[in-house]
């Protein structure tokens, strides 16, 4: 990969505002894809936190039943 290869699909002969428009797109077109990535994480960690915590809540709830049981 070459240091240029970010601009090639820029015309001979561009100028700045032809180039800053270029970069713009691709960091806007970047950063939604990064924002996808980060958003199906998080999705799969919420799912993940969600089943923990109802691991979690299962055994709170025995233990409480456990405990609300009088010794002989």
């Amino acid at each position: 990969m070459s240091d240029n290869d970010h601009l090639a699909n820029l015309s001979d002969g561009a100028g700045c505002a032809e180039v800053w428009e270029h970069l713009s797109e691709q960091r806007d077109s970047g950063a939604s894809e990064a924002a996808e990535d980060d958003e199906s994480d998080a999705e799969t960690a919420d799912a993940e936190t969600t089943d923990a915590d109802a691991a979690d809540a299962e055994e709170t709830d025995a233990e409480q039943e456990a405990a609300a049981v009088p010794c002989p």
